[in-house]
């Protein structure tokens, strides 16, 4: 089970819940962030590496974010790491939104080219960065 821990404002932080967990504050480090910028929008920002061991955490910040605003973007420009479980997991979310939810996805380039060459460009709405959305 992920821990939870809030931070200032309407932000909260999830880190994974490993025994013997690896140095959280490294540039390999995983974090989400869960940010409401508008009443209608719901920012995920995601850090680090998104993989096996990850995956309960990054599941769980993508849960939290069903049903509570129109507007859901996961930011996944700091991530420096997407396995395909990240994929998976993004897709088994996807059918939880509900019809007038909608599911925009910030990535870098070299993250946006595992979504490319799965064709899920043709399902989810992907962007650059925050701005151009």
């Amino acid at each position: 089970m992920p821990r939870t821990r809030s931070t200032v404002g309407r932000r909260t932080k999830l880190e994974p819940a490993m025994p013997n967990a690896p140095d959280q504050t490294g540039p390999g480090s995983f974090a989400i962030d869960l940010e409401r910028p508008s009443p209608s929008t719901l920012v995920c920002t995601v850090r680090g590496e998104i993989d096996i061991a990850t995956a309960t955490a990054f599941r769980t910040g993508l849960e939290r974010t069903v049903g509570t605003a129109r507007t859901i973007v996961i930011d996944l420009g700091e991530v420096t790491f997407i396995g395909s479980i990240a994929v998976a997991i993004i897709l088994d979310v996807l059918p939880a939104l509900s019809d007038v939810q909608a599911l925009k996805v910030v990535t870098r380039r070299s993250t946006a080219k595992v979504f490319e060459m799965l064709a899920l460009t043709q399902i989810i709405d992907f962007f650059p960065d925050r701005s151009t959305i």
